[in-house]
């Protein structure tokens, strides 16, 4: 993992204010034309419709990439995936968002460089164990979405496995769900954000194939302009843009663990094998274990944690304000939340660069964590904006928490920046109150101390 974020720091140093050097007919090609996209809304979170619009990470790539090559496009969508490859195919599209290079699409398409690149991951109902390996699927069946790239990927890696095709990753989950499969297969991302959209409660990520998923943009193929210049818009994307467009959409639902009955059984099994056999076993088993736990300790930094700060994400404080919130209601005890964001943070990136936002985040993280008690619950609700949750603390105590951190930041010498400040929402938990109810009034209070000036506290207490 350090390795990969060392590579995306250099990525970054050497690419965030990369000016794009356009062709001649390059730039003629975009002044001259209107690229007309097509997507398929149903398959979240690369592509989906909210509220009648087009959404999700391969959209928003596309917004950046536009805005970057001043493109001028429109985007329509269609219900199934086989209408987006003929429209490519006849020419009665230019570009779709989200899919890979595969050898029969290169007949007719040309592909970007990969602008992001993940695992095509296993998803199990919970009762199965942790899965190392494709070979414990050979005999199962496996869905997977119809004429999907994994499916692809799949079918000419394991020719001879039980390969499922169905109309969207909604149904392999649900076939898996209530037991007529085994596995759905899909990128990881897609299986995550679907597990906790439709709420499949007794599904999990079990593991990952060997197999990786590059996101390209699928171009027609005589619009070899248009792919040399996305090339090189796609070469000036920073880690804090992928970041951004991540933070929006990826929510993990967190593999729980591997089956020790399993290992226990194997472990029986070597037990009563000769020596020789014994020892190759047992130094087996051991890497595999390793394995286990590298995969297990990603799954969960992965599920709770930002990767910038740190500190728990979006998912993991959702968790765990709706679990308070049920506490506090049954056993009669106050609970408190705070808002928090840095004030003209905008600023900050626009003065100093991205990377320093980042150390800034980073650093106001650690001096929070440092200021608050060991029961109180702290993560990045999302870009410069944070949150508290303060189990059996009443609103009293709660704002004066808040005054004492908003001292202890604008007493702190930042790197680089130096002074920081920020605004502070606070409130407290009320009988007919929800998770929603209760944050929106908290937002509502920070916003407030925005308006009045920043650098303040907001409560129940002086509104």
């Amino acid at each position: 993992m350090k390795v990969f974020f060392a590579l995306l720091f250099s990525i970054y140093i050497l690419s965030a204010d990369t000016k794009i050097h356009l062709t001649n007919s390059e730039k003629e090609f975009i002044n001259t034309h209107t690229i007309k996209c097509i997507l398929t809304p149903n398959w979240a979170p690369f592509n989906t419709k909210i509220n009648g619009h087009i959404a999700g990470i391969a959209v928003d790539y596309w917004q950046l990439i536009k805005q970057k090559l001043h493109i001028k496009s429109k985007c329509i969508t269609t219900s199934e995936w086989i209408n987006v490859l003929n429209a490519i195919k006849n020419k009665k599209a230019d570009i779709t968002l989200a899919t890979s290079e595969t050898k029969d699409r290169k007949k007719y398409a040309i592909f970007s460089k990969p602008y992001a690149t993940f695992p095509i991951a296993i998803a199990t109902r919970n009762d199965v164990g942790y899965i190392a390996s494709m070979k414990f699927l050979k005999h199962k069946i496996i869905v997977v979405g119809k004429n999907y790239t994994a499916a692809k990927l799949l079918k000419e890696r394991y020719p001879n496995y039980n390969i499922l095709e169905v109309k969207n990753i909604q149904t392999a989950l649900d076939m898996v769900s209530s037991g007529k499969a085994y596995a759905a297969i899909d990128i990881m991302p897609v299986l995550i954000y679907n597990i906790n959209k439709y709420e499949f409660a007794n599904l999990k990520i079990s593991g990952k194939t060997p197999l990786e998923f590059k996101m390209q943009f699928m171009i027609r193929n005589d619009y070899t302009p248009l792919a040399s210049a996305i090339n090189k818009a796609i070469d000036t994307i920073t880690p804090y843009d992928k970041e951004k467009i991540y933070g929006k959409w990826i929510y993990v639902k967190y593999q729980t663990g591997f089956s020790v009955e399993q290992v226990l059984t194997w472990a029986i099994i070597i037990g009563i094998l000769i020596t020789i056999l014994f020892v190759y076993w047992i130094i087996r088993l051991k890497k595999e274990i390793k394995k286990r736990h590298k995969l297990e300790e990603e799954l969960k930094k992965i599920s709770f944690y930002d990767s910038l700060t740190d500190i728990y994400n979006r998912y993991k404080i959702d968790l765990s304000l709706k679990s308070q919130i049920e506490l506090a209601k049954k056993y009669k005890i106050p609970l408190s939340i705070i808002f928090f964001d840095i004030d003209d943070f905008k600023k900050i990136n626009d003065t100093y660069g991205h990377k320093v936002g980042d150390e800034v985040l980073i650093e106001l993280s650690k001096l929070i964590k440092r200021n608050i008690r060991q029961t109180d619950i702290f993560g990045r609700w999302g870009g410069e904006e944070f949150i508290i949750i303060l189990p059996n603390t009443d609103l009293t105590t709660a704002t004066h928490i808040a005054n004492k951190l908003k001292k202890a930041i604008e007493e702190h010498s930042f790197p680089i920046i130096k002074h920081l400040t920020c605004s502070f929402g606070v409130t407290e938990l009320k009988d007919n109150d929800s998770l929603n109810t209760l944050t929106v009034r908290a937002d509502s209070f920070l916003y407030e101390a925005k308006n009045k000036g920043k650098n303040r506290v907001i409560s129940d207490l002086n509104v």
